[in-house]
């Protein structure tokens, strides 16, 4: 059986051996973590990350309401289940207070050990869930990205080829006379006519954002500088192609991309250190 990893947070020793007394006398396949007040817990957490997190309201440094708002701003700690603790803070508003921070429950001291393995069992079992849903997710996108840039470069390839014919037909027709020429005519036109169906840019952006909805809409209200141009480099490094790929897209080199995005980072006001791609794959 796999442990789970649970942090108990609180500035009062006896109150942290009892929850963890408690917890132990039920389940000896949970591993402890434990800190005195949410300063170090932060500390902790840059170590190891728990499956649940359960800490105490009032103490000094960091209480427990700070705490859970500063787990709230850190992706990697963003989405763990906290329940609080307290035995003066407990009426209505205080709970109210809680929830809004992003606790996902709430105990009243003197702890009830029942209630304490009641709450602490319907924690771990939602975050994982939630953790196998967005597991589930990831996968699916990961397959969904590989599906659209397969589509782009078999669609710009396809498009460079018509490209490519049609200016050999051009030539040949201009060599050409009379009904001949009027047939090698049409032909140019059907080429066009596909060519224009299939506006690369067009069809990819209508797939694109069935895979990853209101990308473009939040990258223009964050990043209103950005060239559609810009636009479209942020939206194949999501899908996950490489700058040689990117290049053969847009027909120039692959230094080129390099440095197209490195002014698309000055835009958007990243540092040097920082990687483009790194940073358009976190964006939701």
């Amino acid at each position: 059986m796999n442990e789970d990893t649970i942090l108990v947070v609180d500035d009062d020793k006896d109150n942290l051996q009892v929850v963890i007394h408690y917890l132990e006398s039920k389940n000896k396949h949970y591993h402890f973590l434990s800190a005195p007040n949410g300063l170090v817990a932060m500390r902790v957490l840059q170590k190891r990350l728990p499956d649940l997190i359960i800490t105490d309201w009032d103490m000094p440094l960091m209480n427990g309401i700070e705490l859970i708002r500063q787990l709230k701003t850190q992706p990697s700690t963003a989405d763990i289940p906290v329940i609080i603790i307290t035995g003066v803070n407990t009426d209505h508003q205080n709970l109210q207070i809680a929830f809004e921070a992003g606790a996902v429950d709430y105990i009243r001291k003197p702890v009830n050990h029942l209630e304490l393995y009641a709450r602490i069992g319907s924690a771990l079992s939602t975050y994982k869930a939630m953790r196998t849903i967005k597991r589930q997710q990831v996968i699916i996108e990961d397959q969904k990205n590989r599906e659209l840039s397969t589509q782009t470069i078999q669609l710009t390839q396809k498009n460079q080829l018509l490209h490519a014919i049609q200016e050999k037909v051009q030539t040949v027709a201009y060599k050409l006379r009379g009904e001949l020429k009027q047939e090698v005519r049409q032909i140019e036109k059907l080429i066009k006519s596909n060519l224009s169906l299939d506006n690369e840019w067009d069809v990819f952006r209508l797939h694109f954002e069935n895979v990853h909805p209101h990308f473009f809409e939040d990258l223009q209200q964050r990043y209103p500088g950005l060239s559609l141009n810009d636009q479209r480099h942020c939206a194949y490094l999501k899908i996950g192609l490489s700058n040689k790929e990117i290049a053969h897209i847009f027909n120039i080199s692959a230094s080129s991309v390099i440095t197209h995005h490195y002014r698309i980072k000055k835009k958007i006001g990243m540092t040097g250190e920082q990687k483009l791609v790194d940073f358009i794959l976190q964006m939701g």
